[in-house]
């Protein structure tokens, strides 16, 4: 009988947890100034956007074409800043999972190729869950007009498709920045990883998700940090998976704690 392939293991989360933390504490004097900074930047795109906005159109109805110039480039700039930040913050982590201590200008530097992908790879998903939105819509309004008491069948549905896309991709960014991959194969390698270990992965998601929701109640200050551990958290997950330094030895193989 052939040998059969061999699956990738779930991911530790209170490994993930404790490395990501250690990495956190190891790189913080870098990481929170990087994303005060970027943050900082997203923040005036946010507003240059609103500004320009309300100018496109003045009080005579004429269409401001200097408004519209910078209308664009504030939302060019908005984007760019969010991919910057996600990049940035991804390498750092990285690097102070590594025990190397990430350098400032080191983030700061654009790695066009890396923005480029990972925009890609956020756009793919993106596409996905709107897809599955659409649907959910559709088949809601369908219903609505054969079965009213059903119509919430496919809303319910659609949450949930959402919810299993979100979470089989956790890992696609890392794969993404840190891989070297495109966004369809990081898609696949994504999927493929957390298929068979869904339930730890969604773990691993409202962790991170309940991380995030603590940066956003404490408003900058909070996120300044929350955004950086939860990306030391997410890179020491993909580490388990992804590299041989971070994967965990199987039963049965050679390694610590394995029988001769």
């Amino acid at each position: 009988m052939g040998a059969t392939a061999p699956t990738t293991p779930p991911i530790a989360i209170r490994r993930a947890l404790e490395e990501g933390w250690a990495g956190f504490r190891r790189g913080s004097s870098t990481l929170i100034p990087f994303t005060l900074l970027v943050g900082g930047l997203n923040v005036l795109c946010q507003l240059a956007i609103r500004f320009s906005g309300e100018r496109i159109v003045n009080v005579y109805g004429q269409t401001d074409a200097l408004a519209r110039t910078g209308f664009l480039l504030a939302w060019l700039a908005y984007l760019l800043s969010n991919l910057w930040l996600v990049v940035g913050l991804l390498q750092g982590a990285n690097m102070a999972l590594e025990r190397q201590r990430p350098r400032l200008r080191d983030l700061l530097r654009l790695d066009w190729r890396a923005l480029g992908r990972a925009g890609g790879t956020l756009a793919l998903v993106l596409l996905v869950l709107a897809v599955i939105f659409r649907l959910a819509q559709a088949s809601a309004w369908l219903l609505a007009l054969l079965q009213p008491l059903l119509v919430a069948l496919p809303l319910l549905a659609g949450g949930a498709a959402v919810i299993y896309v979100v979470t089989d991709q956790l890992l696609s960014l890392p794969l993404t920045v840190l891989g070297g991959h495109g966004p369809l194969e990081s898609f696949r390698r994504g999927r493929a990883a957390i298929d068979p270990h869904w339930l730890q992965a969604l773990g691993l998601t409202l962790l991170l998700g309940l991380v995030l929701l603590s940066g956003f109640l404490l408003l900058v200050v909070g996120l300044a940090a929350s955004l950086p551990v939860t990306a030391c958290i997410l890179v020491a997950a993909y580490r388990q998976l992804f590299t041989r330094r971070g994967r965990v030895p199987e039963r049965g193989t050679d390694g610590p704690g394995s029988s001769g």
